[in-house]
């Protein structure tokens, strides 16, 4: 099977779960007899290339004469012009049977390409992005102009196939769950105690957040939360990834980038993580958190509660509210016990329900469907 993934994010350009997924699908998908051709955005000093069994067909870069900032509209849509050409060049080489979208910015591509070539068009809703708390204008109009020409939908979880009969009208019938997964060979647990002893105040409890600056990611409940919580638990530090430190207190450790070793260790010496957020169709993090045998405290919104087994592998707790947050925080804090069988249940939970060769083998299940 030749198969042609579009995507705006994928490594080294990745501003979420979406450019994650893609390169994990990928890699898999490519691991059998299948050609694999990913079409993406441009990144400065790459070129198309093979990585691995995966063909890698980079946009050329757009110019902007208008706009002197990196993604501007300009840049955006010349992005997916360009993206489309390439399928096209591909497609009339003979080297492409599907097509298969991913994310709300690559969707004009996924549109002019489905109907430039006529092949069976696959997208991967990892959200409905009208629906976001902070919806991107030239996304939600990308993704309206192509639900129409969509064959087959996947949808990352019950919530978000929900989202899709409910915001476009589509069916069941047209809606496969396929989950986001992790690689457990890389997420898993390591010995931090060296670490924790040389940089950590002795007996600290470590909350720890993974998520970019973004409203929809309720960081404000979770900053209420630990404040609540500092007199009864005074050796409590948040450590939160992606975001900017504009706090300025010895209890929160703010680290805009880090690389996935050092996040593995970061996943490996926290007690808790904890996933605030407010709108969440899925929550890769939390399996990444869980893979490494961490007890995860979610709310009950969009795809969190079909990962998190609620007094099982975490806590579920309303959205919105940093007493709830900082109440399940404290129950975890009281039970030390506790949070090491969440842990290790967590841990077994990914293990079978999360593994991305089985939704490889899904996937590729998907389209053969739509290929007869």
């Amino acid at each position: 099977m030749k198969i042609g993934i579009l995507s705006y994010e994928y490594p080294p350009k990745i501003f979420g779960g979406v450019g994650i997924h893609v390169s994990e699908l990928s890699r898999h998908l490519a691991a059998g007899d299948n050609q694999v051709h990913v079409f993406t955005s441009h990144v400065q000093g790459l070129n198309d290339e093979q990585a691995g069994d995966v063909w890698i067909h980079r946009s050329q870069k757009p110019s902007c004469q208008a706009f002197n900032r990196p993604g501007c509209v300009s840049e955006n849509i010349l992005t997916n012009i360009n993206v489309a050409a390439k399928v096209r060049k591909q497609f009339l080489n003979g080297n492409l049977d599907l097509l298969h979208s991913h994310g709300g910015l690559i969707q004009l591509a996924a549109a002019t390409a489905k109907r430039s070539t006529r092949l069976p068009l696959v997208m991967t809703a990892h959200s409905t992005e009208i629906n976001r708390t902070r919806p991107e204008w030239l996304s939600v109009l990308m993704e309206e102009s192509v639900v129409d020409l969509v064959d087959r939908f996947i949808a990352v979880s019950e919530s978000v196939r929900r989202e899709l009969k409910q915001t476009f009208g589509i069916g069941e019938e047209r809606v496969t769950v396929i989950p986001n997964g992790v690689d457990t060979e890389i997420f898993k647990h390591q010995d931090t105690d060296g670490i924790r002893r040389k940089y950590l105040p002795d007996h600290s409890f470590v909350v720890l957040f993974v998520g970019r600056d973004d409203p929809q990611k309720g960081v404000r409940f979770l900053i209420d939360a630990v404040q609540r919580l500092r007199r009864d638990i005074p050796e409590i530090i948040l450590v939160m990834v992606g975001q900017q430190d504009i706090y300025h207190e010895r209890h929160i450790l703010c680290i805009p980038r880090v690389s996935r070793r050092e996040l593995i260790i970061l996943y490996s010496l926290s007690d808790v993580f904890v996933l605030p957020s407010i709108y969440e169709p899925f929550g890769i993090v939390l399996l990444e958190a869980m893979a490494c045998e961490i007890p995860c405290i979610g709310t009950r919104v969009g795809g969190i509660p079909e990962v998190i087994s609620h007094n099982r592998t975490g806590l579920l707790v309303e959205p919105g509210s940093g007493v709830k947050l900082a109440e399940a925080i404290a129950k975890l804090y009281d039970d030390p016990q506790r949070r090491c069988r969440m842990g290790k249940k967590g841990r077994e939970r990914v293990v079978l329900s999360f593994d991305w060769q089985d939704i490889s083998a899904k996937t590729l299940e998907l389209y053969q469907q739509v290929l007869q």
